[in-house]
């Protein structure tokens, strides 16, 4: 699953690059990073990053995310990847990222859908991430405590944003897919998983295509260069 959470996480910044709304040579700051972010920036070939984490061990720099001690946009972009929901408060994270960013924020989490609902009632997914946690580290802000694993709406960070720069209406966007162990189970030698696998994967694509917010991957970029309302003078 790590080469899919990637594919991803590539995949959105590709069409990022492709559309202009970022670009390589930008100055990216990634909060709560680590090994995989490192790899992603340097597999597209971004110029200047800086990787940022509350745990040294993860990032060459100490910063955290719901208290970042740079200036008001200091950074081109801000970035997260699966590090909101370890923040005490992922909004307090949010807003910093923003407040540090120039031109953009770009955040991958969870999106709270009726589909992981239904997950965690069945147990495929939970909300507390009670196996991150080794060591006495692992948990929310790297505490030995399980994270909850805070799921956002479109709507929310809209009211977030809203909120916190009521100068200009947000402008965002939202990317979906719907992410199964396709390749993992087609491997697998068993014939019958192998048939499993060709049954499953024609229907992921037309859930996916259907119901987008059903999915259970989700990111979302919001520009700082959106008009001001007509009574900002």
């Amino acid at each position: 699953m790590r080469d899919v959470v990637i594919g991803f996480y590539s995949g959105v910044l590709r069409k990022l690059l492709d559309d202009g709304a970022i670009a390589l040579s930008d100055s990216v700051l990634i909060v709560c990073a680590g090994p995989q972010d490192e790899q992603v920036v340097r597999d597209l070939g971004f110029q200047d990053c800086t990787l940022t984490n509350l745990d040294p061990r993860a990032a060459s720099s100490h910063q955290d995310a719901e208290n970042l001690s740079y200036d008001d946009g200091s950074f081109d972009i801000v970035m997260v990847h699966a590090g909101l929901h370890h923040c005490f408060s992922p909004h307090r994270a949010l807003l910093e990222m923003y407040r540090v960013a120039r031109k953009r924020v770009v955040a991958f989490e969870s999106r709270d859908s009726l589909l992981l609902r239904c997950a965690v009632k069945l147990g495929a997914t939970v909300d507390y991430e009670v196996d991150s946690v080794a060591n006495g580290r692992g948990g929310v802000a790297e505490t030995g405590i399980p994270n909850f694993v805070y799921r956002w709406t479109e709507r929310e960070i809209i009211k977030t944003i809203s909120s916190y720069d009521p100068t200009r209406a947000p402008s965002a966007r939202f990317f979906y897919d719907l992410r199964l162990p396709i390749q993992r189970l087609a491997r697998s030698g068993n014939a019958v998983l192998v048939a499993v696998s060709r049954l499953i994967e024609p229907t992921s694509r037309i859930l996916a295509a259907l119901f987008p917010k059903q999915c259970n991957e989700f990111a979302f970029t919001i520009t700082k260069a959106g008009a001001l309302h007509p009574w900002i003078k």
